[in-house]
């Protein structure tokens, strides 16, 4: 958000190389295959996951979070400026978490389903702010109770089956 710094850019890059030089350095020292190594990094980072198959319900309740998301981002949008330095600053920086880790769960061939955790995290706050703040209650009391039962559902037919 603000004007760009060379020098912050090269502390970026080499605080994101520094592992990796360390890690064939010890290799080289310890006289494993660098050429191992090369090919665990490559197939970590641009190969593809595993693939996950979710079930109807579990994409159903997907679905429905997905849209409880979208009105939740909407509505801390439309109330961003009311609210203090502070909250903007943290719903900026949930808003950026969220469309980042959504970003890379898409795009990156590597990414596996597990980084709906990091998505969890952001979610959350929108959710828990809009349940809280919403002008229509019983609308939110109807999708925070549908959403708990769909989960509910959910575990006790994993539970079950």
């Amino acid at each position: 958000m603000r004007t760009v710094i060379l020098s912050e850019i090269a502390v970026t890059l080499l605080g994101l190389i520094t592992p990796y030089l360390i890690t064939f350095g010890l290799y080289y020292v310890i006289g494993n295959d660098l050429d191992e190594l090369l090919t665990l990094i490559y197939n970590n980072l641009f190969s593809s996951s595993q693939g996950y198959s979710f079930s109807r319900l579990t994409i159903l309740i997907l679905i429905f979070e997905a849209i409880i998301s979208v009105i939740s981002i909407g509505y801390i949008i439309m109330l961003q400026n009311t609210k203090k330095i502070k909250s903007r600053k943290t719903f900026s920086l949930l808003i950026w978490i969220f469309v980042i880790a959504l970003a890379v769960y898409l795009v990156v061939p590597s990414a596996s389903v597990e980084i709906i955790w990091i998505l969890g995290i952001p979610v959350s706050y929108f959710f828990s702010h809009h349940f809280i703040y919403g002008k229509r209650k019983i609308v939110s009391e109807i999708f925070f109770t549908t959403l708990f039962l769909l989960v509910l559902l959910r575990q006790a037919l994993y539970i079950i089956l």
